[in-house]
């Protein structure tokens, strides 16, 4: 997936930017699952609304083209 990909880099470069390294994270258990928890949740949100725009798009599109006949 594009956005995926697009959504590593610039956690990478972020993250670099800081100087964060997997050897200078100590997080828990918890705390790791949490952040999934959280990261999926925002993955689902952004899933629905660019499918939403998507139908709100190809709706549009349609009812322009019945306007044009």
């Amino acid at each position: 997936m594009d956005m995926q990909k697009l959504m590593n880099v610039m956690v990478e470069r972020v993250l670099a930017k800081r100087n964060v390294t997997k050897e200078s994270v100590d997080i828990s258990e918890d705390e790791k699952a949490r952040i999934r928890e959280v990261v999926e949740n925002i993955q689902d949100e952004v899933n629905d609304f660019l499918e939403n725009q998507t139908t709100t798009v190809s709706d549009e599109d349609e009812a322009d083209e019945s306007n044009d006949s």
